[in-house]
């Protein structure tokens, strides 16, 4: 049945009070929880919702508790001595953390199932990467990372929840860098004057106000001291003030702007004023929260020895400090993977590369993020706009330069474009009074459901220019004035006699194209006289910047704001627009992060995800769906690392690098990164000369090919010598230091096979899901049937597999590298030998003569050398594709580097240990040249990945056995 408005809040009062009984008895709600709970409820109230109202309810209940999906992932340094020095149960007076959720519980949007999940599971997890506060040692000590969150997805509620953990676990004085505008600095202030300090200073017109707020209204006396505030920063002679952390008995906090005098006085006052002279630091523990890290924290510097200002500042501080933390928040962590982990500058200080740890935040299921809306099967991919109505200049034409050097006025005066100059004030396309006409509709449609008193933006971001911004406000104000007069003095109180007016058939006709998902309200309703005056005539349009004259968007003084906000830079990090209906993008970024950080559209849709827009040029959304895909790659690449024991020190990040007109980070940032090539398959063989230290690991695929050999038998495929020439014994039973092979083995086997094992991502080639994605593709040809060798070798012992006894094993010698395991000083398992595997005599001459007229073709010099692995593939697109597996015996080797870790030479000997008498499981694939190369996947990758993976091999020797 279709429920009228008093049944549908009834039934969805009975299912909260339902959900909220069951979860006071420590029953929480999972996602797949909530359609059972919608039938109990019809049962018990006799209402049964049509599908359209059940899927409403759905997507209700959904929000008011939040269902969690993922999990939050964290990779460390050091995964034998994980540090667990918090658990909530230890702290002796948890009076910060009580405040807090007691003050999100009663006023925040936060649901209980959030809470809980923060309190019990995040939080002491990100306090367990974190120093511990209370830790003796000799001499300083400074512990770096990275958390990564979500863009508008609630990483402030996190780190001040962080911050109150940290505080009743022993740290005494908390930085909390808050980007680098004033307006952004105000609203973290305010954020933490209510979650932390419990007090406010700040200014309401003229006049500056103090009192109580958040946190202290509960009237306990007061445990933190901040030396900001909403109305000042720490500047003028805030360095001068005579007072010590020590003298305070509480927690110290500072909410600076990342600016590079408010950093300098900061560490002349913690300096002059705090510094012990005899020991030579400031004895109090101390957390620097880095919000928005990637942004003016990063060394863009290209002498790495005179390092960025604000960068070398923030290291000076934490510096001063004997026990500290440096943790940076970011949505956007692209630039901070390119810092060099090695790079040091003339104090001798590391840079900000988040060496010891990097956590990744939980997502909610209710988070509207890039996938949802940009990848074309996204469930609100709907809600895009596309601006069609900009025609760009040709940059690159004589006109256009002619017009910019001789006659810039031509152009101030026409239409927008991208990169229009700072005194442009022309014509604005018709598509920005359509978007103002759809937030005008959306406003009153969420009057219509009863939300009144919630928040409504819209967000105009076109130009970085204030002057530009300030024309552009200027047309939204006659806009909404135009509006509301041929409302007020055209339109009737009865719709009938207003379908003539153009302003009604305007908006019957953007409601018909933009609105057609909405059932629940009539256009009738939507276009009544009353209605849509009571919608429109509270809105406030202002700009905002990070200027001095800029708008406040004050949801404090005025919780029920309407704004259209036209701004840039504030409008692109961290600044929050509640309730965003309407977003107007046009802007020429050509960054990963500038982009994803513009997207204030990300975040959360309770009761209008229906509604909200985004218009954006067609090649901007393809832009965000690039982005998305290289975080989403990214973020999957960390969450891997963790069970392959790996360190953004061991491991190289890398990042997806698919357009050549963006970019991922800002060129001066990225200084550290060199250019990667994903290898293509056709033509060529992969191998895994680094095995994972998790020797779990190694027993498992183990396991893998003891299943693998078993069904290769009873499947009854052909089993014969895999390096016996023509006319030679074919005996496959006959000698023990031969390989063996299964012929003709089907694709799917070989899918089936290779999905089941798991190799070291540092084998960056050997990624065993993209080969599966490969194989799987139906584009892909000559992979039907397959070769699977196992190769023997001259080792003293037999492969432990039944039907391989006689196999000889190969054996390597293998080394310590950081992290993993390294089979072979060249860096690769395979030579010749593996090549030829399964071949005729016929087809080595043949590949070997098409090699050596390649090399003259293309005068090369390497005519002399000996043939490649690869030209028994390239050059033989008939040949069947080769899976090689190898149970190697393991020769141990000291790594005679002198850089070499005690402590990685410890791991290494555990490895070796565990290991015992148990073979390595290694592999290689082939395969032939039978196509051209196709799309070859682009990245940039940072220092560690460039050496571990991309530094010039030497010359391949024939290895033949």
């Amino acid at each position: 049945m279709k429920f009228n408005s008093k049944q549908y809040t009834t039934f969805l009062s009975i299912a909260e009070q339902l959900i909220s009984l069951k979860e006071k008895e420590n029953k929480g709600l999972s996602y797949e929880d909530i359609a059972p709970y919608i039938d109990q409820v019809s049962k018990i109230s006799g209402l049964i919702p049509d599908d359209e109202d059940r899927e409403k309810i759905f997507t209700e209940i959904e929000y008011k508790f939040k269902i969690k999906h993922s999990e939050g992932e964290a990779i460390f340094d050091d995964y034998d001595n994980i540090k667990d020095w918090y658990n909530n149960q230890n702290v002796e007076d948890p009076f910060f953390w009580n405040r807090y959720r007691q003050y999100l519980i009663e006023k925040s949007s936060i649901d209980i199932n959030s809470i809980n999940l923060m309190d019990m599971k995040t939080l002491p997890e990100l306090l367990n990467c974190l120093g511990n506060p209370k830790e003796e040692f000799e001499g300083k000590k400074l512990r770096k990372g990275l958390i990564i969150g979500d863009v508008q997805s609630g990483k402030t509620a996190t780190y001040i929840g962080m911050i109150t953990k940290a505080a009743d676990a022993g740290y005494k004085v908390v930085i909390l860098l808050a980007g680098i505008t004033e307006s952004l600095r105000q609203q973290t202030q305010e954020r933490v004057d209510e979650g932390i300090i419990g007090f406010t200073t700040k200014k309401i017109g003229r006049n500056v106000r103090s009192g109580k707020v958040g946190v202290g209204i509960d009237n306990q006396p007061m445990r933190a001291t901040s030396f900001t505030s909403c109305v000042s920063d720490f500047v003028a002679n805030a360095d001068k003030i005579a007072t010590t952390l020590e003298s305070h008995k509480s927690l110290v906090i500072f909410v600076i702007k990342k600016n590079v005098s408010v950093l300098q006085k900061l560490f002349n006052w913690l300096k002059d004023y705090n510094l012990d002279p005899v020991k030579g630091y400031v004895d109090q523990p101390m957390l620097l929260i880095d919000d928005e890290a990637d942004n003016a924290s990063v060394n863009t510097k290209k002498d790495e020895t005179d390092p960025t200002k604000t960068n070398k500042l923030i290291r000076n501080i934490c510096n001063l400090f004997k026990n500290a933390t440096y943790v940076g928040f970011t949505a956007t962590p692209f630039a901070n993977v390119f810092i060099d982990p090695d790079s040091v500058d003339s104090m001798k200080q590391a840079d900000l590369f988040p060496e010891h740890f990097i956590y990744i935040l939980p997502t909610p299921s209710t988070y509207i993020g890039a996938n949802k809306i940009f990848y074309d099967n996204g469930i609100y991919h709907g809600n895009l706009r596309y601006i069609e109505d900009i025609d760009e200049p040709d940059y690159d034409s004589d006109e256009y330069k002619d017009a910019k050097m001789y006659d810039p006025e031509y152009l101030n005066e026409g239409p927008f474009y991208y990169k229009h100059l700072k005194e442009w004030h022309g014509t604005l396309p018709k598509s920005l009074h359509d978007a103002i006409l759809c937030f005008f509709i959306a406003n009153t449609v969420r009057d219509l459901r009863g939300d009144i008193e919630k928040p409504r933006s819209m967000l105009v971001n076109m130009s970085r220019f204030v002057k530009v911004q300030k024309y552009i406000k200027e047309y939204v104000v006659n806009e909404k004035s135009n509006f509301l007069a041929k409302i007020k003095y055209d339109f009737n109180d009865d719709n009938n006699h207003n379908k003539i007016q153009s302003l009604y058939k305007e908006l019957e006709e953007l409601w018909k194209k933009h609105f057609s998902n909405v059932k629940d309200i009539s256009f009738e309703r939507v276009a009544n006289k009353d209605n849509l005056i009571s919608a429109v005539d509270p809105i406030e349009v202002m700009v905002v910047n990070g200027g001095k004259s800029s708008g406040k968007l004050d949801y404090k003084l005025n919780k029920g704001l309407r704004a259209i906000a036209v701004g840039g830079l504030a409008l692109s990090r961290g600044l929050t627009l509640e309730g965003l209906l309407v977003s107007y993008f046009y802007r020429n970024t050509s960054t990963f992060d500038v982009l994803m950080q513009m997207g204030r559209w990300f975040g959360y849709r309770p009761h209008y995800s229906d509604l909200f827009q985004i218009w954006i040029s067609r090649l901007s959304a393809d832009w965000y769906e690039e982005v998305a895909k290289a975080s989403q790659e990214l973020k999957d690449d960390i969450k891997e690392m963790f069970e392959q024991r790996l360190t953004p020190k061991d491991f190289g990040i890398k990042v997806r690098d698919y357009s050549d007109d963006l970019q991922i980070t800002a060129s001066n940032k990225m200084r550290n990164s060199f250019s990667w090539n994903q290898l293509t398959y056709y033509g060529n063989i992969i191998d895994t000369p680094y095995i994972s230290r998790n020797i779990q690991q190694n027993k498992d695929n183990w396991q893998a090919v003891k299943n693998f050999t078993a069904d290769l038998f009873n499947n009854g495929y052909d089993f014969r010598l895999a390096d016996q020439r023509d006319g030679a014994s074919s005996n496959v039973y006959s000698g023990t230091d031969k390989s063996r092979y299964f012929a003709d083995v089907p694709k799917d086997d070989i899918v089936s096979f290779l999905s089941q094992i798991k190799c070291s991502l540092v084998n960056m080639n050997f990624n065993t899901e993209e080969i599966v994605k490969f194989l799987s593709d139906p584009d892909t040809t000559g992979v039907e049937k397959w070769d699977v060798v196992f190769e023997g070798g001259d080792g003293t012992q037999f492969y432990n597999i039944p039907g391989l006894e006689k196999i000889r094993c190969p054996k390597r010698a293998i080394y310590p590298n950081a992290n993993v395991i390294q089979i072979s000083s060249r860096r690769r398992l395979i030579g010749t030998r593996e090549g030829k595997f399964t071949l005729t005599t016929q087809q080595i001459t043949e590949a070997e003569k098409k090699q050596r007229i390649y090399w003259n073709e293309n005068s090369n010099t390497k005519s002399k050398l000996s043939i490649p692995v690869k030209a028994y593939f390239e050059f033989l697109p008939e040949r069947k594709p080769v899976l090689i597996i190898m149970l190697i015996q393991a020769e141990e080797k000291e790594n005679n580097e002198k850089d070499i870790k005690e402590s990685e030479k410890t791991k290494f000997k555990k490895f070796a240990d565990d290991l015992g008498n148990d073979y390595l499981v290694a592999f290689a694939i082939g395969f032939p040249g039978c196509k051209n190369p196709g799309t070859i996947k682009h990245y940039k990758a940072n220092k560690v990945f460039y050496e571990k993976n991309m530094i010039d091999e030497p010359d391949e020797l024939d290895d033949e056995e």
